[in-house]
């Protein structure tokens, strides 16, 4: 299972950096590729996790979630 997340705040390498850790913290998180010319994470799941996570997590590192698919 996979999961698009779109962020907004992202400006640097170090912000790509920081929400790759912040997610692959997570647990369910198989791994998580961030694009920061797309503002876009891909995020592979063991099993489903709640939308509201992510988007607490990133809140937390500092960045904002637009939308999840």
């Amino acid at each position: 299972m996979k999961k698009k997340i779109f962020i907004d705040g992202m400006s640097c390498q170090h912000c790509v950096n920081r929400v790759t850790r912040a997610l692959e913290e997570i647990p369910g998180v198989k791994s998580a590729k961030v694009d920061l010319d797309e503002k876009l994470a891909v995020v592979e799941l063991d099993y489903d996790v709640d939308n509201d996570t992510f988007k607490t997590v990133i809140y937390d590192a500092g960045y904002d979630v637009t939308h999840i698919e």
